[in-house]
């Protein structure tokens, strides 16, 4: 953290969280809102009333997966992207297209 951290104040699935770092305030808003909403639709969809703790994990587990397919989407550009840059040098047919 750097040493002038901002302190923003925002309210997740009614519960208010004072949070300190390096982030713009309409960051941490954005994503405190981001939080929020997936912890509502989550206990909307929910059959029977879920904690908020367990609706807290529900949305975590939710985020984490949403993370790691980007992560794996990301990785398989990069490779398609440098497999192509190594065609380029080495065919020019493929550098015209």
């Amino acid at each position: 953290m750097s040493e002038r951290s901002i302190r923003t104040t925002v309210t997740i699935y009614g519960e208010e969280y004072t949070l300190k770092g390096d982030l713009p305030e309409e960051v941490v808003v954005a994503l405190a809102h981001h939080v929020d909403s997936r912890m509502r639709i989550l206990a909307t969809k929910s059959p029977k009333r879920l904690s908020p703790t367990r609706i807290a994990v529900l949305a975590a587990l939710n985020l984490a997966e949403e993370l790691f397919q980007l992560q794996n989407n990301h990785q398989e550009l990069t490779v398609a992207m440098q497999e192509r840059w190594r065609a380029r040098k080495t065919d020019p047919e493929v550098s015209s297209k």
